[in-house]
């Protein structure tokens, strides 16, 4: 009973916004004294009480949002600048805000530390990707609420240290996607056999392997509202078919085919840091392989459970989880697809 509660409260304490993890970025170009910074947030997260969002207006309230920015996000180097102006700013779509501000600094900058304290001010679990170019060198970081500074420097980063990072976002936007965990879910509650577990998760990862690499390299892009909407689609066909207890092909062939789908959205995250093309291949494996970290750790944690209830006669406990998993993806498709 304590386990089928712990799955029914995984489901009520989803977010609405999925594996719409709660995410800033800043594009940063250095040339001599000025240090130009170009940052992105989404309105919609920004928990600042200063900013009223309900009458928000860009051309009146802007001044509110650099205000917040500048106050949680510093550049040093290694003292902090002389003077910081909003040069320009622009709403590149939706909710989302770019501002372009420039630091500039008494002494030319060879070295550069950034601290982020904006978790503080955005959504749960918010994270800063980092973008950094300096002495022709780019480089990438990423900064949240464990990790709040960074100092850049003519020297590049290892491959291990870029092995790392990028593996510990892949591990990240698994276990704060929740979208992908309920497709994952909706899939064992109805997989009976390690055999049967096996071919499916392989035809996921091949799948969403091929589309991640694509659209990272920028060979296939899809608009993120249409990735999004038909990820919610194929949560809830997944959760259909258990309900009706009807398929339409093997189970395997169709967690490829959603792969597919689920390859562009885990490929946000890489596209958003605007990668070099030299450390690119690096960035994509290690980012995967955290994915499949991730993913593997979570149906390791849950099969063993479902197959054990689902052993002991808890019969209702597929429909249960299904109807849950319906729900959401049914929640999420409306929000995506005709909200935004």
């Amino acid at each position: 009973m304590r386990t089928l509660a712990a799955l029914c409260a995984f489901l009520g304490a989803v977010p609405a916004f999925a594996h719409d993890v709660s995410r800033s970025d800043s594009k940063i170009e250095i040339e001599g004294r000025e240090v130009r910074v170009t940052l992105t947030l989404n309105l919609k997260e920004l928990l600042s009480p200063a900013i009223p969002l309900e009458s928000f207006r860009l051309d009146r309230d802007v001044g509110l949002v650099f205000n917040a920015v500048r106050s949680h996000f510093i550049v040093s180097s290694p003292a902090l600048p002389v003077s910081t102006r909003l040069e320009d700013y622009s709403v590149p779509g939706g909710s989302l805000v770019r501002l372009r501000i420039l630091y500039t600094f008494e002494q030319p900058v060879t070295a550069l530390t950034v601290k982020s304290t904006l978790p503080e001010i955005m959504a749960a679990g918010h994270q800063h990707l980092l973008s950094v170019r300096l002495n022709g060198t780019l480089h990438q970081s990423i900064l949240d609420a464990r990790t709040t500074e960074v100092t850049f420097s003519g020297v590049q980063s290892t491959n291990l240290q870029t092995f790392i990072r990028f593996v510990r976002l892949g591990v990240e936007h698994i276990f704060t996607g929740y979208d992908h965990l309920a497709f994952l879910l909706g899939l064992l509650v109805a997989t009976a056999t390690l055999g049967s577990l096996v071919r499916i998760i392989t035809s996921f990862t091949i799948a969403h392997s091929i589309t991640l690499a694509l659209a990272t390299f920028s060979v296939v892009v899809l608009p993120s509202r249409l990735t999004e909407s038909l990820i919610a689609l194929s949560i809830a066909y997944v959760a259909l078919e258990n309900l009706l207890d009807f398929r339409a092909m093997k189970r395997y062939y169709v967690t490829f085919l959603f792969g597919l789908i689920h390859g562009f959205g885990f490929s946000s995250a890489l596209r958003e840091m605007d990668l070099p093309r030299s450390g690119l291949a690096l960035s994509l494996f290690s980012f995967n392989l955290g994915v499949e970290i991730g993913q593997v750790t979570f149906v390791l944690l849950i099969f063993p459970v479902v197959h054990d209830l689902t052993q002991h006669g808890w019969n209702r406990l597929k429909p249960a989880v299904s109807i849950g998993v319906a729900c959401l993806a049914v929640y999420w498709f409306v929000q995506r697809a005709f909200i935004g």
